[in-house]
């Protein structure tokens, strides 16, 4: 049987699994008009990794995950890194 995830739980309550799996559905079920290609989000990530706001894969700037912020096409970086 699957399990569901609580939609009124705590990410922290979640199971890495869960949270992994949560993000990844986020992004998959982007517009297409609003999702970055590819390079673009894999080029902000690594801008992302190198920087010294990132925390647990959230931005320390404004609260993002960055892991969707880099996927969003119009989406800007709030240190004007990218």
């Amino acid at each position: 049987m699957e399990q569901k995830i609580c939609r009124r739980c705590l990410i922290r309550e979640m199971g890495e699994e869960e949270y992994h799996k949560m993000i990844g559905q986020y992004i998959e079920f982007l517009d297409r008009a609003d999702k970055a290609p590819d390079e673009l989000t894999e080029k902000r990530l690594e801008i992302c990794r190198e920087c010294d706001r990132l925390n647990a894969g959230t931005c320390l700037s404004c609260g993002c995950y960055v892991e969707i912020r880099t996927a969003i096409k119009r989406a800007k970086c709030p240190n004007r890194k990218w």
